[in-house]
């Protein structure tokens, strides 16, 4: 079996990391260890990119870490942008009539709810979930990069509503009001959503997933299949399992995704990424 997975890994020409989970580790950060590797494999000519439910704008500080020069997917497989010159060469954007019935069934239920446009992330007073961006803004800060603007919602969303909607985040959901909203959601003609960890609904254009993301980003760079190797840990990362010839669980993946995985590696505390890249790739 280790034979056939190195033999399966000298096809690999390109390299799709989840972000949470996967290439980061608990403190949020890139490991050593993990850089060596990834710039290891690049030696090899194979390119390295992200694949997150995050979108490009707070990516910016991973893709300088990591010195990502081509295509990223952000969005979960909605967008993909150069990093070099800031093209948008894939893009999917939500329907800002199909996402305000959205966002006053949150309202009326009290559930928060984050929308992220091209004028910054929109959230209620309360939001617990703005934390995860107020992080972020001090990673970046730290590189003096740009912090993603955070804006109160306005009464009737209107200001919200007005820029193009990259995704909606609802978080904090029980399991009672995870059911609750994903049905509500599947009445809806123009959205649809996923699940990037517990608790958390990720939503977007019909029919948007990160497999999405790697097949289109494998069309952009002319490759086929089975020179695609992808890294995941949640339920999220499942499409983007069936889009490439090598995917690779984490160790601390969820076990739906461990079963669609072809080899398993170490967690993402323990520099999973750079072990699966030297057992099978280098």
């Amino acid at each position: 079996m280790e034979e056939e997975l190195r033999k399966a890994g000298q096809e690999v020409r390109l390299i799709v990391c989840d972000l949470d989970g996967t290439l980061l580790n608990s403190e949020k950060l890139i490991s050593p260890e993990n850089l060596k590797a990834i710039n290891m494999a690049r030696e090899k000519g194979i390119f390295v990119t992200i694949c997150s439910g995050r979108i490009h704008t707070m990516l910016e500080a991973y893709s300088r870490t990591l010195s990502v020069e081509g295509p990223l997917i952000s969005g979960n497989g909605a967008f993909i942008i150069d990093t070099r010159t800031g093209e948008m060469l894939y893009s999917n954007f939500v329907d800002p009539q199909a996402a305000y019935p959205l966002l006053l069934f949150c309202r009326e239920h009290g559930l928060d709810h984050l929308l992220v446009n091209t004028e910054g992330c929109w959230y209620a007073e309360g939001s617990q979930r703005i934390t995860r961006f107020e992080q972020y803004n001090q990673i970046a800060g730290k590189d003096n990069l740009s912090p993603m603007p955070l804006h109160l919602y306005d009464p009737n969303y209107q200001k919200a509503l007005s820029g193009k909607i990259h995704k909606m985040l609802i978080a904090g959901l029980s399991p009672g009001e995870m059911d609750m909203t994903t049905e509500y959601i599947r009445t809806l003609k123009n959205l649809s959503c996923t699940s990037s960890e517990n608790g958390l609904l990720d939503v977007a254009a019909p029919g948007i997933n990160k497999g999405m993301g790697v097949a289109a980003l494998g069309r952009i760079l002319g490759l086929g299949k089975q020179q695609i190797c992808v890294f995941g840990d949640y339920l999220n990362d499942i499409p983007m399992f069936e889009q490439a010839g090598f995917p690779i669980a984490m160790g601390n993946a969820d076990e739906a995704v461990k079963r669609k995985a072809l080899a398993i590696t170490g967690s993402n505390d323990d520099d999973g990424i750079a072990q699966a890249i030297r057992n099978y790739i280098l």
